[in-house]
């Protein structure tokens, strides 16, 4: 799945969800806010602001998922939709 057919499949479950790739233009304008996040990082946020999980790559190229829980039990269908999204994303990228 490409990045943007994530992007909009991510944005289709919930009208709060946004996704960001993060580049290194990026990365330098922000600074320190985004210390930890290196270019082609791909985070989804709630609402643009909250962290709800992020795809990274450690300096091995490993991929990683990074899952932060910030939402009420009754939103774990949300949360089970982004994870086969991003584990879709993820094995794409694995293939490359």
């Amino acid at each position: 799945m490409k990045f943007e057919n994530f992007k909009s499949e991510i944005e289709k479950i919930d009208d709060n969800l946004s996704v960001e790739r993060y580049d290194e233009d990026q990365i330098a304008m922000i600074g320190m806010t985004l210390q930890d996040r290196k270019a082609g990082d791909v985070e989804v946020l709630i609402d643009g602001v909250v962290s709800v999980l992020r795809i990274s790559t450690d300096d091995e190229g490993n991929r990683f998922l990074q899952i932060k829980i910030r939402v009420a039990t009754d939103s774990f269908d949300t949360i089970f939709k982004i994870l086969n999204l991003s584990k879709e994303d993820m094995e794409r990228l694995d293939n490359e």
